[in-house]
């Protein structure tokens, strides 16, 4: 395995008398895909979230390209603009068109060209099969169009690594292959990522190392074919069979 770009030990974090995150460690390597799968509740979203101090740990250390981001004396931003983000809600500029969402952040953090910020998010929206809507407003997009656009807005800033949270869970079933075949894409191309999903089969397909958090902690973590073939911990062998169940049913696991 190659270095590791990311590197996460003792995370605590509490809202009110709740533990949310209950010493929580990792590492994760340069062009490694990491799937975080869970319940609801499990600590998952909030585990990618601490990871760019978009929610700020209790405890803990996070080191991301070797600088520890928790150091005050830390360049927030500028490690920042190298951890590409992808929302479940989009979160794109609903008044711009998506040629303009592409194109502001390289602009004015990064300080490309217009010429040169035009070229290559064209070139990215025609990777995740958008270019034909460059000129488009947002708020004519379905919402598997956003969500290839946020994949497309993120890359534009040239990212280490890329963190998803959920990025297919506000989809209508049919729009959730397409979002899912850009990400596959992307980890065939050696792109560090970090999934928070419940796209079972996906995870199994795509994670180079799948884990499963349960009530704030990492319960077992390991290659796809060990934790869903041969999961060790009860917990984690409840939580497959109650996926199994759902997805053979009528309900849509969440």
């Amino acid at each position: 395995m190659s270095n590791v770009i990311l590197e996460v030990r003792n995370l605590h974090k509490h809202f009110d008398n709740h533990i949310v995150l209950n010493g929580v460690s990792l590492d994760v390597h340069e062009k490694e895909v990491v799937a975080i799968i869970g319940s609801s509740g499990s600590g998952k979203t909030t585990l990618l979230r601490c990871l760019n101090l978009l929610i700020e740990p209790d405890q803990g250390q996070i080191r991301f390209l070797d600088q520890d981001l928790m150091d005050p004396s830390a360049d927030l931003n500028l490690l920042r603009r190298q951890m590409g983000m992808v929302f479940q809600s989009f979160n794109l500029f609903n008044h711009k068109s998506v040629i303009e969402n592409c194109m502001m952040a390289p602009m004015l953090l990064l300080r490309k060209t217009k010429e040169v910020a035009l070229m290559e998010a064209q070139a990215l929206l025609e990777k995740v099969g958008m270019l034909g809507f460059a000129q488009t407003p947002v708020t004519k997009l379905s919402g598997g169009q956003k969500q290839r656009v946020a994949i497309a807005r993120a890359l534009c800033m040239q990212p280490k690594i890329m963190l998803f949270d959920e990025p297919t869970s506000a989809l209508d079933p049919e729009m959730v292959g397409e979002v899912l075949a850009v990400i596959r894409q992307l980890a065939n191309e050696g792109m560090t990522m970090v999934i928070v999903t419940h796209e079972m089969d996906f995870a199994r397909d795509v994670a180079d190392r799948v884990i499963f958090m349960d009530q704030g902690v990492i319960v077992e973590s390991g290659t796809p074919n060990n934790l869903f073939n041969r999961p060790q911990s009860e917990r984690t062998q409840t939580f497959l069979k109650r996926y199994a169940h759902l997805r053979n049913g009528s309900s849509n696991f969440g």
